[in-house]
């Protein structure tokens, strides 16, 4: 009998094991077929990103028969892809939360051949253009066409064939599509084409937004954090690896059977879309719903005239969110870590304080759950059940996730690179696989020596018991390579003061930071990762970048600087321009970069046109006043005194003066007014539309605006502009209706001089 209820308690335990590790199944819609526009997706399935959260992921192609927010509403543990048309579904009372956009741009735009000279909205008169009857859909089309004055009945809509050829065969003048898509295949017949973007008119949209209902972020707030937190991982390693991730999707995801190089020219527009450059990718920004909450509304799109708050529809990325039970175990338990010292720099001391990688994420994670946690020295390879009742955790790196009968794995909290380091005469290595009969030595620790044998056959790999070991080998030319992280090889280098050797090259390969805790305290491990979704990319790069520059700080030798400092990042970059170089698929990369940078229309520091934008804009508006006969004027201003203020102030406090002005003139211009930087201190305003008299009463309320700023400094010095302006007049061209506007805005300047001329 008592055999039987061991055998039975057994039974259970292990049932319950099996439950715990089964992985949770999630359905993921996507609102278009198999492409490149749903790469981060495909990319953290292979690559086991959603595996390391213990998520399956099965994604459903688009089709006619699903209504993806309905779907995603109706179902347990579903997700989809949409638009910014989401924000109408909100308003018609579905409850849904977006996740993420990973395009800040919207790729749909008009296109129409060379020939068809279509090349403004105006143009688009008495003309036939295909796109969908659905009215979320076509809104930034739309909007752009009525807002350069064009009536849509004067343009003939057809139904949406989605086949280029109609276009291609005189069958449409214009059709709605996506930047990255059918440009591609107009290039490769040689067909010259024209493209209305709404971007170009300030239509902008949000695209590829992953959302999921109110009712899966109740009650899986921690598998949304998990779901999204490996999406964003997928979706950088796409942007970063372009070339591999189209071949995977050309390879196992091609259902539109699409060419290699199509993959690739669409990887390439989507990453400047995305604003990956920016540090944007994922970013959903309140102010820019707000913004498309009220285009909606404007259009007539919110047909309940619901209103809702925009905080109710974003996911908060840093909001941890525990229940009653886990504020009870965090209140009434005791954490601490343990840590080893001379690990550096995971692990060390510091004048008497241990300090580290290690115990700043064990910070941060205390500070995200406002608990107060504990840190303790531990001599290496002591278990994790010694010391007080407090509950232990420890930090485990590991190549790869691994069970264990007496402890639990927290979430991956970092990834550490692994880097090779050389002799300084060995040349720079860009793939092992250049490599034959050299014997490299490889951590212990790091566990992965059979993975290196298998991706390199060629090369003898020999497990190293010690990092003071493998350094000695190297020296005593035993060895031609060491492999490890990148952290503790650069220090072994600083601290042996080893001129001749050097970090040679960064691996494809990384470790995972993980934290382990002894399995009966599975509450915490739960708490743990709900802490860890909630960490940001920032808040991981701040740490682990301190800690690369303690590293290096010390000697100040210039050649010492050039072998070390420079970051790992440069060598990457060559690597991947020389690659790009030698691959066949990368043959049109050059006219895909001319057609990234048109894109770049926005200064980068006051985020209005830059002078090349408003240029044009200038020009068009020049050649639309000819054509109709309208008023057009210039407003050309600058910054009194602003070199006093960059010279004495700085020149960073010379650049917050020139944002709040330029936040304070596009709040206060005309919607039908352009705004951007001539350069410098100077700014160019475009007035559609407006004489002198109206031009003047512009400026008068904009001076009065920038009196109301406080620029926060010191002395209470003001601010002031000087504003010259000028009216179009026949025959006039921009070189001189932009003269006329200089010796306008000198003549005040003059004036301002004499009278207040700034101290400080």
């Amino acid at each position: 009998m008592y055999i039987k209820k061991l055998l039975l308690i057994y039974f259970i335990l292990l049932l319950l094991n099996l439950q715990a590790n089964e992985k949770q199944k999630v359905t993921l819609y996507l609102d278009w077929l198999n492409q490149f526009q749903f790469a981060g997706y495909y990319i953290a399935k292979e690559k086991g990103y959603y595996d390391n959260f213990n998520i399956d992921v099965e994604l459903i192609e688009y089709s006619n028969k699903n209504h993806i927010t309905k779907e995603v509403i109706k179902n347990e543990a579903t997700y989809g892809i949409g638009k910014s048309s989401l924000i109408i579904d909100k308003f018609d009372g579905n409850n849904i939360v977006l996740l993420s956009s990973f395009f800040q741009n919207s790729p749909l735009v008009l296109i129409s051949l060379a020939n068809s000279n279509i090349k403004t909205p105006k143009d688009l008169i008495n003309k036939r253009i295909m796109i969908t009857n659905d009215a979320k859909q076509t809104a930034s089309i739309k909007s752009m066409i009525v807002s350069q004055g064009v009536n849509l009945e004067d343009i003939t809509i057809q139904e949406h064939s989605f086949n280029i050829e109609d276009l291609i065969n005189g069958k449409t003048d214009a059709m709605a599509c996506y930047l990255s898509n059918e440009p591609y295949i107009l290039n490769q017949k040689n067909i010259k084409f024209n493209i209305l973007n709404p971007h170009d008119y300030n239509f902008d949209f949000y695209e590829g937004i992953l959302f999921t209902s109110n009712k899966e972020l109740e009650n899986n707030q921690v598998r949304v954090q998990n779901f999204n937190q490996a999406s964003l991982k997928g979706w950088k390693y796409a942007f970063d690896n372009i070339e591999e991730t189209a071949k995977i999707i050309y390879e196992k995801y091609n259902t539109q059977n699409k060419s290699l190089d199509s993959l690739i020219y669409e990887g390439y527009i989507l990453r400047n879309l995305a604003k990956v450059d920016e540090n944007l990718l994922g970013n959903i920004s309140p102010q820019t719903i707000d913004e498309i909450k009220r285009f909606y509304t404007l259009l007539g799109l919110n047909n309940l005239n619901t209103l809702f708050e925009t905080k109710a529809i974003l996911f908060d990325k840093n909001d941890i969110l525990l229940n009653e039970n886990e504020l009870d175990y965090l209140r009434n338990n005791q954490f601490t870590l343990l840590v080893e010292n001379n690990k550096v720099p995971f692990s060390f001391k510091n004048s008497n304080e241990l300090i580290g990688i290690e115990i700043d994420f064990w910070k941060l994670i205390s500070n995200k759950l406002s608990k107060p946690f504990n840190v303790e020295e531990i001599i290496k390879n002591e278990f994790l059940n010694i010391f007080t009742n407090s509950i232990k955790a420890k930090f485990i790196y590991s190549f790869e996730k691994k069970t264990s009968n007496k402890y639990l794995l927290s979430n991956s909290i970092a990834q550490i690179p692994i880097a090779l380091a050389t002799k300084d005469n060995i040349n720079y290595i860009s793939d092992l696989s250049s490599l034959n009969n050299v014997t490299i030595g490889v951590l212990k620790d790091l566990d992965f020596i059979s993975t290196l044998q298998k991706d390199y056959p060629h090369i003898t790999f020999e497990e190293i018991t010690s990092i003071d070991d493998g350094i000695y080998k190297l020296k005593t030319h035993k060895l031609f390579g060491l492999i490890d992280n990148l952290f503790t090889l650069s220090h072994k280098i600083e601290e042996f003061k080893i001129d001749k050797f050097k970090i040679n090259t960064s691996l494809k390969y990384n470790i995972d930071m993980y934290l382990e805790v002894d399995r009966k305290h599975e509450q915490f491990v739960k708490i743990l990762n709900n802490s860890i979704s909630a960490l940001t990319d920032k808040e991981r790069s701040t740490i682990l970048n301190n800690y690369q520059l303690i590293l290096y700080h010390q000697n100040i030798d210039f050649v010492y600087i050039l072998k070390f400092i420079i970051p790992l990042g440069l060598l990457l970059a060559i690597f991947i321009f020389l690659n790009y170089k030698l691959k066949n698929e990368i043959k049109t990369r050059k006219e895909i970069e001319i057609k990234l940078s048109n894109l770049a229309n926005k200064d980068s520091l006051t985020n209005i046109y830059n002078r090349r934008r408003i240029e044009e804009l200038c020009e068009n508006e020049i050649k639309r006043t000819n054509r109709y006969e309208n008023n057009l004027s210039l407003i050309f201003f600058d910054v009194n005194d602003f070199k006093i203020i960059n010279d004495k102030l700085g020149h960073h406090k010379g650049d917050e003066v020139l944002l709040k002005i330029a936040n304070t003139i596009s709040q206060n211009i005309r919607s039908s007014d352009y705004f951007g930087r001539w350069g410098g201190d100077e700014f160019l305003i475009v007035l559609p539309q407006a004489d002198i008299t109206k031009t003047k009463h512009i400026i008068k309320t904009l001076e009065n605006k920038l009196n109301d700023i406080d620029f926060n400094l010191k002395n209470d010095i003001k601010i002031s502009c000087s504003f010259g302006l000028a009216q179009y007049e026949k025959d006039d061209t921009l070189d001189t209706l932009l003269k006329k506007a200089d010796d306008s805005m000198y003549k005040i300047k003059n004036e301002y001089r004499k009278n207040k001329p700034l101290r400080i």
